[in-house]
């Protein structure tokens, strides 16, 4: 897989992460309690600010009760 594939996807979790917030009407604040992850890590991985890692999306998955490849958007 190309590292620009890679980016590509890396690029569209952000978004990804906040839509699916957005849908099930759940705050920052909420997510954050239910993660351990700061308000402010989730507000950068969902602004693309910072770099999605496993250590971050396993937790929002569980959170959100979806498997992993689905919060990512894996080929």
């Amino acid at each position: 897989v190309a590292t620009s594939e890679i980016d590509a996807v890396l690029a569209e979790v952000g978004p990804r992460l906040k839509q699916l917030r957005a849908q099930r009407d759940v705050t920052l604040t909420e997510l954050a309690a239910a993660t351990g992850i700061s308000k402010s890590t989730l507000s950068r991985l969902e602004s693309g600010q910072r770099k999605p890692s496993l250590e971050l999306l396993l937790p929002i998955a569980q959170a959100h009760r979806i498997p992993l490849d689905e919060l990512v958007g894996a080929p």
